[in-house]
């Protein structure tokens, strides 16, 4: 019986690792670091640093999901469990940390598994607590695992007693473009490797055929996090992977130095082409409405940058210029209940209460469920920028 009982649990566990290993991909990127993608969140991956008695793990995206879902966040338990046990088996070594740069759940969404196996989380203190408050663990779970916090709020090393420290950089609120209220770049200095997940937003880029672009903000904030250090960086790692229609494969989610220069020496910042349009007269835009309409199609301007530019009038306190370039806007991109949405808190901000008002009830009309009353929301956002 004991043989049997013996080979039933050998079998069982070699099929249970099969089955991870099948539901895991690791991609080697160097001696120490690897990175590995997940069949049900093919974008996104989690990367693997190797020391000779343990492992650190940076990001868990057992749910691929950013800031879209800010409330009721979840973990997925079984797939992290899965992945703990696929990662015991690969190295056979421990997790000591895990790494995570955000609250969103492609950063952390499977930490419990890790916790019970001893783990510790490495993230801005900030971040932990927005986890908290909206539902990531059961409040006691929370309290039960708070010694196994690391709460970082300012620039701090790991390891530096190894061959391989990690240097956790800490952005604060003088970085402007990230998107949660504190941040987490993770820097090798050994191998000069910066892993800066979604605030790494290059996309690969022919740049014969596109010699001019606009790219993210968020690679202003990537390279005032680099220069201010003075940073040695050749190799960048971001967090999810574009995908290859093509080649129907995700490409790789390094980019060298080389690159990353010509990436920014080509593209223009998103925030001064902004600029430029927010800027323009309310003179020129009441008189010359065709004529720079006739612009943004012919240049086929992103409808989110004039979007953008709406909402930085309306930081200016320029109401007037704000509703101008929202009216462009819908003639521009007609038919978008979040343009609609946008000419109708220009309006309000305008003081035109007349309609602000109407625009809210064209939108409760139109979607009722995403816009029940979105005249309180304008006077909500107004409230708080006062």
């Amino acid at each position: 019986m004991k043989s049997l009982i013996f080979f039933f649990f050998i079998t069982f566990s070699t099929e249970l690792v099969a089955q991870s290993k099948n539901r895991f991909n690791r991609i080697p990127f160097s001696k120490e670091i690897s990175f590995v993608r997940f069949d049900s969140t093919q974008a996104a991956q989690s990367t693997i640093i190797e020391y000779p008695k343990f492992l650190v793990v940076i990001e868990l995206p057992m749910i691929e999901e950013g800031g879209g879902r800010s409330t009721n966040l979840e973990e997925d338990i079984p797939k992290a469990e899965n992945y703990l046990a696929y990662l015991e088996a690969e190295y056979k070594k421990p997790i000591k940390y895990v790494l995570s740069s955000h609250w969103h759940l492609h950063s952390l969404s499977g930490i419990t598994p890790f916790f019970n196996k001893g783990a510790k989380l490495v993230t801005a203190r900030s971040n932990w607590k927005y986890s908290l408050d909206n539902g990531l663990l059961k409040v006691e779970n929370g309290n039960t695992f708070a010694k196994q916090i690391v709460m970082i709020t300012k620039d701090t090393t790991l390891f530096s007693n190894t061959k391989n420290p990690i240097d956790v950089l800490f952005l604060d609120k003088s970085y402007t473009f990230k998107p949660t209220k504190d941040y987490l770049f993770f820097y090798l200095p050994n191998s000069k490797t910066m892993h800066a997940s979604c605030m790494c937003a290059l996309s690969t880029i022919d740049f014969k055929q596109r010699p001019s672009f606009v790219y993210n903000d968020r690679v202003s904030d990537l390279e005032k996090a680099i220069t201010s250090r003075k940073l040695q960086v050749d190799q960048l790692i971001k967090l999810s992977a574009e995908y290859d229609k093509e080649t129907k494969t995700y490409k790789p989610v390094t980019f060298n130095n080389a690159y990353y220069s010509e990436f920014k020496q080509r593209g223009t910042p998103m925030h001064e082409v902004i600029k430029t349009y927010s800027s323009c007269s309310l003179q020129k835009l009441a008189g010359q409405r065709d004529s720079i309409l006739n612009h943004l199609v012919e240049k086929k301007i992103a409808p989110s940058i004039i979007n953008a530019a709406v909402y930085d009038c309306m930081r200016a306190k320029q109401f007037q210029n704000a509703v101008e370039w929202a009216r462009l806007l819908n003639l521009y991109q007609a038919g978008d209940n979040n343009y609609i949405d946008t000419l109708g808190e220009a309006c309000f901000r305008a003081g035109n209460n007349a309609m602000a008002s109407y625009y809210s009830g064209l939108l409760a009309q139109r979607d009722v469920k995403t816009f029940p009353d979105a005249l309180k929301v304008w006077e909500k956002n107004k409230a708080n920028e006062e």
